[in-house]
Order: structure tokens, then sequence, then C-alpha cells
């Protein structure tokens, strides 16, 4: 060959490999079951296997004796198993140079790149596979550092720079050492005496032995169903035998349990109260009432409820804290019939008026201090008929009542009816709740479950956790989320007490520590962000003083929790178990629940999510609904009693995440409806049993415990004038510390206009705080020309810039002039730890966020002793629009020095 020849084949060479790889190149690799370490290194083990004689001999067959032939149907089988553990049809494997080439190790590997498109027959896949290899093998004289280097790849220290897993086959491929690949996984075939034996080679720091074993099964299952059929299409081709389809849906899944799911929450509460009747049942701030207190009063709302005409089914709006009256409004609500719709103060007036719109709300519980939030959105609620006050309102909130033609009641309106249980007129099927979840569309969707879900979920947790009439529940999640609705509820029907704990409590490290120690709380449920503010404050106490002895459980949910962290725990609290929770709103929260009850070891990748609870099924599949085998990934679903109703006037998107059950069940429960929801969440299965949860299919995510739908963002910021796109993620640049940050790109151009642009920034965070609730408002917003894009046209999300934090105070910096800004930048310095900060600086611009959000307003509101609303920070975010706030709020303070005083629900028994 003349240099000119060699010249254009090298260039030849380099565009097919630059066809071949330039667009965004999938990971393609089995889930690990250990965390990767920062240093690759070679500690190997392996599992051996052999293809029956019969399969052998087929396969042989089939290729007709070809070795190379041979090859390329074992190595097209593989890609189908690793299109169905990967969930993408888009696969890259290494596969060695042909022939016995002598070269440098590292360049004897290449990249074989297929679409595994599942509509296509084995049989054309094939020769699509065949196809392929031949193409590879032609431009086999670009070596991989060449391919690397052409891409700009980059190199990591771990792993291998495009693909993780190589195939090979002896018979004719050099037997080589791949330890400078740096792959994870070797898989090697070997034809001896018309045999085929297969060795899976792999890092054991990376998978373990059982998973390895699985994934060599496997394979073997779906070689013996392809080369029945060789005409099967790759969408059809069944993966499990029967016995592991039984171990699936029998084995793992055989939990029945008789729980009273035939009763309303109502009617076992009712049953309870006659058991403990001068028992305490619930506390808020030194504030309690006794079973039979809270059994009377709740009948007397009741019955007012029922005189304003709430019936059967009638969804009843709660609006306020929660706070003892907030339960009692529950409890009301239940015994007249009708469905709770918890709605958050704290949220925008735009989101408040959809909620109250969307959910057709006739009746709604406030109080007077939540009352005026509602002015605004109230004439928008046409058939919002009453509203129902607790404590003594005022003149001017009776004429917005004659206003807007709305008949309001207070507590002079039910103290005097009767205190007798009514007859109930709900049943087991009806809904008891309605929340509302964040939707990719721009608007909440209501998620309906119903009185029989709430409690299978209840018993089940009953029988997990041991618990009994000592059981102390701490109520600390917000209304709004599905956590709250058994933390208020199960203590009740099991003779247990439930302290309620307001949200500025839960968010202080310190003031929740003290309400679990002086209220001797058995179990509390947290997000890990706030078990992490826990954490740190017991951390620093002394071994006395940390003591929590009449702490049983500490329950996670919402969110994934890190290996060392947990570890922590059971450094400071070795005899205190975890209860690692996983469910969706949508099935009544929790649907499978591991115990840890002691460390574990650090590489471990994640802690299981658990076993289905009782009367519940859950399954892994793939995007056809079919069952895929122990250990490869797929979407978690759930069918059983638990599964709600779908979503409230969204027929939609319940056809899509509510479906048929297409597996054959032999639970008999009452009241199953016998559908399957469709979580959205990614889950395998383990050989125990037990589910792994391995992050969301789509762009849901989970911050301190709150279920957001990134589009919901994004839709949000799209409708300013002058933004074209935007795009929202979830940054965790340190670990544990989990932040929103959303991007825009302006339709004008302000690159160049530092003012524009911090004008442009500020609307946008108007815009999100009107129309958001505060844990949906990212940390940061960045404006970007454009959005990075990836060679396929898809957004690089991977590409988007960290959000510097630390530059707000340094541009335009104004200390502190009063003493009022002064304690205000030194409880910020405290909460964002960071420094300097200006009068100018914006709260959120400085990596700000809602549980910081949340801890700043405590301790402002303990400096200052005033009421500041949560959402003050977030309407004034900076120090001096903060300030401006306090000091107006000092003066009305001042002019009303008497405040008006709480309602004492420690009141003497009501007579019969």
């Amino acid at each position: 060959m003349n240099q000119k020849q060699y010249s254009e084949d090298v260039l030849s060479q380099k565009i097919f490999w630059h066809n071949k790889l330039s667009a965004d190149i999938p990971e393609t690799n089995f889930p690990l079951d250990y965390t990767r370490p920062l240093k690759y290194f070679s500690q190997d083990n392996s599992f051996s296997f052999r293809l029956s004689d019969n399969l052998s001999q087929a396969i042989i067959k089939l290729a007709r004796g070809s070795s190379f032939s041979t090859y390329w149907i074992l190595l097209s089988a593989f890609n189908i198993l690793l299109q169905r553990y990967t969930s993408n049809d888009d696969v890259v494997v290494g596969i060695p140079r042909y022939g016995k080439i002598q070269s440098e190790r590292s360049n004897s590997i290449l990249p074989l790149r297929v679409e595994v498109a599942p509509q296509i027959s084995f049989q054309d896949f094939l020769f699509q596979v065949k196809g392929e290899i031949i193409n590879i093998y032609n431009h086999q004289n670009c070596n991989l550092d060449e391919i690397i280097q052409l891409l700009k790849i980059p190199i990591s220290s771990n792993r291998s720079s495009i693909f993780d897993i190589v195939v090979l086959l002896e018979n004719i491929h050099d037997s080589i050492n791949l330890e400078q690949i740096n792959n994870d996984i070797t898989i090697s075939f070997l034809i001896k005496n018309r045999v085929i034996f297969g060795t899976i080679k792999y890092k054991e720091n990376l998978f373990n032995s059982e998973s390895i074993e699985l994934i060599g099964n496997c394979y073997s299952d779906l070689l013996e169903t392809l080369i029945k059929n060789i005409e099967i299409k790759i969408s059809e081709i069944n993966f499990l035998p029967d016995q592991e389809q039984h171990k699936l849906l029998k084995e793992f899944n055989n939990n029945t349990q008789e729980y009273p799911v035939t009763q309303t929450i109502n009617q076992l509460f009712e049953q309870q109260v006659l058991k403990s009747l001068h028992n305490i049942a619930a506390v808020h701030q030194g504030a309690q009432l006794t079973y039979q207190q809270l059994n009377k009063k709740a009948n007397q709302i009741a019955r007012l409820l029922r005189k304003l005409g709430v019936k059967k089914g009638d969804f009843v709006g709660i609006f306020k804290d929660r706070d003892l009256n907030f339960l009692l409004a529950v409890l009301a609500i239940h015994k007249a019939g009708g469905a709770y719709v918890p709605i958050d103060s704290n949220y925008p007036v735009d989101r408040i008026t959809y909620m109250l719109s969307n959910s057709e709300v006739k009746y709604l519980f406030t109080d007077d201090l939540s009352l005026s939030i509602l002015e605004e959105a109230i004439p928008s609620c046409q058939q919002l008929s009453s509203v129902i006050c607790f404590g003594n309102i005022i003149s001017e909130l009776n004429s917005l009542g004659d206003r807007v033609k709305i008949k309001i009641a207070q507590e002079s309106d039910f103290s005097s009816l009767s205190p007798e249980n009514l007859e109930p007129i709900n049943d087991a099927v009806d809904p008891a709740y309605l929340l509302y979840t964040s939707g990719s569309t721009g608007l909440p969707k209501g998620a309906i479950v119903r009185h029989d879900g709430a409690i299978n979920h209840i018993y089940a947790q009953f029988d997990q956790l041991d618990l009994n009439d000592e059981f102390t529940f701490l109520q600390s999640a917000p209304s709004s989320t599905d956590i709250s609705v058994w933390q208020f509820l199960a203590p009740l029907l099991i003779g247990g007490k439930t302290v309620i704990a307001d949200l500025e409590t839960v968010a202080m490290g310190e003031k929740l520590f003290d309400v679990i120690k002086s209220e001797k709380i058995t179990v509390v449920e947290l997000v890990p962000a706030l078990f992490k503010v826990l954490f740190d404050y017991a951390w620093q106490l002394s071994i006395q003083e940390r003591a929590l002895p009449n702490l049983k459980w500490m329950m996670l949910s919402g969110e994934t929790i890190d290996v060392k962290f947990l570890n922590k725990w059971f450094e400071l609290y070795p005899k205190i178990k975890i209860a690692n929770a996983y469910g969706p709103t949508e099935a009544a929260d929790d649907i499978t629940q591991f115990i840890v009850e002691g460390p574990v070891p650090e590489n471990h990748r994640v802690i299981p999510i658990g076993k289905p609870l009782a009367n519940l099924n859950l399954y892994i599949v793939d995007q056809q609904m079919k069952l895929l085998p122990i250990g490869a990934p797929g979407e978690i679903c759930v069918s059983g009693i638990g599964v709600g109703d779908g979503y409230w006037k969204n027929e939609a998107k319940t056809k899509l995440a509510f479906v048929p059950n297409p597996f054959i069940s032999k639970l008999h429960i009452p009241n199953n409806h016998h559908r399957i929801y469709k979580t959205g969440d990614l889950g395998r299965w383990r050989t125990d049993g037990n589910i792994e949860f391995l992050g969301r299919i789509d762009h849901q995510v989970k911050i301190r415990g709150f279920r957001i739908e990134l589009g919901e963002i994004e839709a949000c910021l799209t409708q300013h004038s002058n933004v074209r796109e935007a795009v929202a993620i979830v940054r965790e640049d340190d670990p544990g510390d989990k932040r929103l940050v959303a991007y825009a790109v302006p339709i004008s151009k302000l690159a160049d206009d530092e003012f524009a642009s911090t004008e442009l920034i500020g609307q946008l965070r108007d815009l999100l705080n009107e129309k958001l609730p505060v844990h949906m408002v990212p940390s940061a917003i960045v404006l970007l020309e454009i959005l990075p894009l990836a060679p396929s046209g898809k957004i690089n999300r991977k590409a988007l810039p960290i959000p510097n934090f630390q530059q707000e105070s340094k541009v335009n910096f104004v200390a502190p002039r009063t003493p009022t800004e002064e304690i205000v930048v030194d409880i910020w310095t405290q909460v964002l730890k960071h420094e300097p900060i200006g009068i100018h600086d914006n709260f959120f611009n400085l990596g700000g966020h809602s549980l910081l959000a949340t801890q700043v307003i405590a301790k402002l509101r303990r400096a200052f002793e005033i009421k500041l609303p949560l959402r003050s920070l977030f309407d004034a975010p900076t120090v001096a629009e903060l300030v401006e706030h306090i000091e107006a709020l000092l003066t009305v303070q001042q002019l009303q020095p008497v405040a008006n005083e709480p309602i004492d629900h420690n009141l003497e028994e009501i007579e019969l």
C-alpha cells in the first residue's frame, strides 16, 4: 500500500468510527451491586456454565459449523439480554479484533454498537449483527486508543471509556489479558467437542456472585427460547421459565393477611375509643385531647357538616396548619361520610385556587389565621358554599362571606350539637382523601385513596413494626404528603398517641430532638434531609444528652438514604432500628419496607426498599408489561388492596398509570379492583425477595420527601414572555445535598447586560413563587445563551454548568446598617454557612432552598418573637426586603399588645 492509499485508508477508518460513535454513547452494563471504587483494580472472580448438548449442537448447526457464525449468534443473543437489562435499544459492547493480530493489549478490543429494535425478528437481528461485526473488522486498523482520542472521550481511572462488557470466542480470538481495558465483565465462550462452554469473568468489587450466576442462567434460558424459534420478534421473547415466573408471582408476593378492610377509618376509630376512652389520643404544643374528647368534638363537627349538606363521598377541604383542629377536621369529615383534601397554606394563591376549583370542594375548614389568605382565592371558587372556621372569627371575615355568598360557620355553630356517634354512611370502597401531587403539564393532579387502602397500609405497618397501644408517633410531615395520613391516624386505630410537631420544630435539629425526647416518641418517620438535621444535632451531644430511651423505630422514606450516613446513625443508636420504606401516594403510601438492624458494608450501593407489604403484589416489568427476571431493572408496579382510584377529573393520566392486571393472582382480597398502578420508578428484584430502588424512569424526582415533576417547573418558566426554553434538574454537587436548579434561555440576548440578567432572574423567581409551592422553587436560576445539546439533539444535562452560589455576595455588596439587618444577616450566615452576606443578596442565589428557608424563618420567629409566615422569605428574598417585612410585623404587634387566646383543648369532658 502506497502512502496515498494508506492516508485514504486512515481517513476512511476515522470517518467510520466518528459516524459510529459520535452520538451519545449509551452506558451498557448490568446493574452494579457495589459502589464503583475511585480507582480500578483487577480483583476478578468467575462463573462458568455449559450449554446443554442439544442446545450447543442446535447453535452449531444453525451456524453451519462456522466458528465465526457461532460467535455472532452467541453475541446477538447476549445483546438482546443487555437490551432487556438496560431498557435501552442502543447497546455497546467490546469485541476482540479478528485473527491472530499481535498488538498492544489495550488496542485489541473494539466497540460494537448495535440497535436492538424490538419489532424485528431474531433471525433479522442475526444478520444485522453479522453486518455490524464485518464492518468493525473492515475498520479494525484504527485501534481503541485512536478512537478515544478522535472522539475526545474522557479517560476514567476506574472504568473503560466506551464499553464495560467484552464478549469473545476463544476459538477465533486471542485469549488476551484485558486488564488495561478496565472493563467490568468479560464473557468468553469456547467450543469444544461440539459443546459450548461459557465463562463470565467479573470484578468482585462491583458484582456479587449471585447476580452473575443469575445473568448466566438467564442467558442460557434466552438462548433456548431463541434457537427454538429464530423467527420470534424480540418484543415477544419470554425471558422467564415457568419456575422463575412462579417465584416472582407467588413466592415473592406470598403475604396475604386478614385486616379489617371492609370497614372505614371512622368506624375503626370509634371502636378504639371504647377501649381507650380516657387515654391521651393527640398532643400539640402542650394541648391534648383524650380519645373521648377527640371523638365527641369530631362528632359535633361532623353533625355540622351533615347540616351543611355533606354527602357520601364528597370532598371537603382543609386549609390550615397542622394542629389538633386539623386532626378533628379529618375525623369529622370521615364521620360525615366525606373525604378530606388538604391544601397547604404555604402554597401560592394560584395553586390554592386551582386545587379548590379542581377538587370541587363545597366545604372548607380553616381558621382565623388562614382565612385571610383565602380572600384572593375564594371569589374564583364558584362551587364553594361553606367555610368552617376554628376559633373566633372577626366581623371583616363575616362580611367577606356576605360579599361572595358563602356561609361562614364557626365554633359556636357546632359546639352545642350532639357529641354522640353518627350513623355511618360511607363504605370501605369510598374515598378517604385526595392528595395533590406535582404534574408534568404544569398543573398538580389529585390522587384518590380509599378507606380500605389506607387501613391496609396502617395495619400492615402494625405487623411490620410490632406496634401496640404504647405506640407514640411523631406527626411531622406536611399535610399535603401521604406520610402525614398514617402519622395522624395510625395511632388512633390501635390506642396509641400522635404528637403533632410544627414545621419549624421539624426543621430545627434541637427542637426536633427535644420533642422526640420529651414526648417519649416511639416511632419517628422522616425524609433523609430532615433525618440528617436531627442526626447532626445529636452527634454533637454527649452520650448522656443524646439518649433517646423511648425511640424504637426510625423510619425513612421519600428519598434514598446514603449507606455511610445510615451507618453513622448506628454508631450513636445501635439499638434503634431503621425501617427504609417506599411507596407512592397513588397506592396509599408505603408498599414495601426493609428493616435495617445494624451497620451495612459501606461498599453497598443502595439500601433495599424491601418486600411487599401485606396484601400487595409487586411486579418488575419492561415497557411491554412483561415480567423481568430477578436482577433485571424495570418499572415497579403494584396491585392489590391499597391501589387508589386514579386521578380526580383526569381520565387520560388515570388510564396511563392505572392499568388492568395481566398477571393471574390468587389473592382473594375484599374490594380489590385488580388494577396495577405503574409507579414510574425503576427497581429490580434481589434473590432474597427484596427490591432495590434504582431511580425514576421519567424526569420526576423527590426532594426532601416531596414528589416533583421537573416538567412542571419548566412549563412555569416558559410562561414568561422572555424565555424561549427551560430545563430543570436536581444537582448533588455536595453528597447528600440535593438542590433544584433551573436553566433558562432568554429570547432577547442578555449576556452582556448584567443588570438585565439580574432583573430577568428576579422576574422568573417571582413567577415561580406565584405559581409553585416553596419546595418546588429552584435554589438557583441560571441564564444561558443556549442549552447544551448532545449529538443526538437531546439536552445534555451533564453539561449544564454548576451554579456559583458564592458569587452573589461579591457584587454590589452592602453591609448591614441596622441592628435588625445584623440579626438577619447573622442568621443567614449560620444557616447558609456562607459569608460575607450583604443586605441586597438573594437568599436563594446564595444556595438557599425550602428546608433552609424553614430553618431561617424558625430562627427569626424566635429572635423577634413574631409570627413570620414561611412564604415571607420567598416573597422578600433579600435581607433588606425581609427586614422591611419584619419591622412592619413588629409595628403591628406593638399596636396589638394583647394576643388572641388559643383554643383550650383541655376542656372538661362533655357530658352525654
